[in-house]
């Protein structure tokens, strides 16, 4: 039986208002599951046994699933239904090299824009409240503030194409942040995220792209090596 924070009870009203407000509560639920790998790659997420889970009908269980879908985080198996993606080696290559390019090339974008100065801003800003939260030992308080440092690049891009695309990849990449960013590594991607932001305050762009290069690859080997080891 699959165990989640909370059971969304059975409401009344109009159908339609309610089985939009119960898509969007059984969607974050299961969005919060998966990205924090309480519900596992390759789980089955059964319509029948998410219905008796929520104590909702199919409608929204579907609409939520269909959302998911499109997020990636769940994949359907003609003859076997919804299931949890079970990302390959490749794949999760693959996530981290276009993720990475994508934010190279926003910082482009934001190289060239009147948006530089206040991304400089913004990203000393981050860095500066990481080492608070480092500093104090609130890794819970670190993890929120550096979950925001790569957003600002699309935030200041100006570009409503590219943050369209980086909005679609989130969602792997919030489930592959959860897969690295464990006790013992907030130091090294804090460091990582300062070397990216002096670059980008010196203006040098081609040595940022570099380092924001970089850095995806450490995360992507820490993401590999969690995935092998629990395999």
């Amino acid at each position: 039986i699959i165990k989640f924070t909370k059971i969304i009870p059975k409401r009344k009203g109009s159908k339609m208002g309610t089985d939009s407000t119960l898509t969007n509560e059984i969607y974050n639920e299961l969005y919060r599951a998966i990205t924090h790998q309480e519900l596992k790659p390759g789980q089955n997420l059964t319509l029948t046994m998410l219905k008796k889970q929520f104590n909702v009908s199919h409608t929204p269980i579907r609409e939520a699933l269909t959302r998911l879908s499109a997020d990636g985080l769940v994949t359907y198996h003609p003859n076997k239904g919804m299931k949890v993606t079970d990302f390959s080696e490749s794949e999760i290559r693959e996530i981290f090299q276009f993720t990475a390019e994508l934010e190279v090339l926003a910082l482009r974008f934001c190289s060239s824009a009147f948006t530089l100065a206040p991304l400089m801003e913004r990203l000393q800003s981050i860095v500066d409240r990481e080492a608070e939260a480092l500093e104090k030992g609130d890794f819970k308080a670190w993890g929120a503030i550096s979950g925001t440092f790569h957003d600002v690049f699309y935030k200041f891009s100006d570009n409503r194409y590219l943050d369209e695309t980086a909005e679609r990849m989130s969602a792997r990449m919030e489930l592959m942040s959860h897969m690295y960013s464990h006790e013992g590594t907030e130091e090294q991607i804090y460091r990582r995220h300062v070397g990216i932001c002096n670059a980008v305050l010196q203006r040098d762009f081609d040595l940022a792209a570099e380092r924001i290069r970089a850095h995806l690859q450490f995360s992507m080997m820490s993401v590999l090596d969690s995935y092998k080891k629990n395999r």
